[in-house]
């Protein structure tokens, strides 16, 4: 039976990773290994001045449950060192889309799955668009979820069965936050920026200054990750490459500094 590691970022009483590790359990011997508390945007960080310890490992539901003080990215490396042969990592469900480059580079949901690829494991981050009752600790219908998982499943099944596609080292799977029967599964893209962040300067009640970011939504391109799950309902599939430089950009640098 293929060996799995399910992690996260929203903790280890995120609805999204539970349901998900109810439904793969069922498929695959699953490891969870996430962080025991909220940890959104924090990208790759991995714990590096610190100790960091584990809180919580006991049996769960037919799967072993670990739970640490550390980052996302901590997940994949203290699941390799407590478990051998692992042949999938997946990052998720996480409660809001991780759709462009700008997302993707600051979620420590698909941080996780960049630490995974980086070090050689097959990954898949998985993300849903909250919806505004998101806002107010609800994630969702069952209905809505039942759907997601075994779409992801199925996903995983074929990664799995079938090893990554070539070249690819890292999937980046995000679902609307309602699936209708027109909802489809669309390879895309990832748009480079979803949101202009502007700093607005406050005032606390010492009368110092502080910064707030506030984030203004853009329109996303046609065709892009962005545009897929927020305009048109569908199910966005981005491969992700690390071998991102190659031969060209070497020599585009090396004429550039020749000049």
């Amino acid at each position: 039976m293929y060996k799995v590691c399910l992690t996260n970022d929203d903790g280890p009483r995120s609805e999204g990773m539970l349901k998900l590790a109810e439904v793969l359990s069922e498929v695959v011997e699953l490891i969870v290994v996430v962080p025991d508390g909220q940890r959104s945007a924090t990208g790759k960080t991995l714990t590096l001045k610190r100790p960091i310890r584990v809180t919580e490992k006991h049996d769960q539901n037919g799967y072993q449950f670990v739970t640490h003080d550390g980052s996302p990215a901590d997940s994949v490396i203290l699941a390799q060192a407590f478990y051998d042969d692992i042949d999938l990592i997946i990052s998720g469900i996480n409660s809001g889309a991780n759709v462009g480059y700008q997302s993707m580079l600051t979620s420590g949901t698909v941080g996780a799955a960049f630490e995974a690829a980086i070090r050689g494991l097959p990954a898949i981050a998985v993300s849903r668009q909250a919806s505004p009752s998101d806002w107010f600790g609800a994630t969702g219908s069952n209905g809505d979820f039942v759907k997601v998982c075994e779409i992801t499943k199925d996903l995983v099944m074929k990664v799995l069965e079938k090893g990554m596609p070539q070249g690819i080292d890292m999937i980046n799977l995000n679902f609307p936050c309602t699936l209708t029967n027109k909802s489809e599964i669309v390879v895309t893209i990832p748009t480079k920026v979803r949101m202009h962040n502007e700093l607005e300067k406050r005032i606390d009640p010492n009368g110092r200054p502080y910064y707030w970011y506030l984030g203004i939504e853009r329109d996303p391109p046609p065709k892009s990750d962005a545009h897929e799950v927020f305009v048109k309902g569908n199910i966005s599939l981005s491969p992700v490459i690390l071998d991102w430089i190659g031969e060209k950009e070497v020599k585009i640098l090396e004429e550039f500094m020749k000049n």
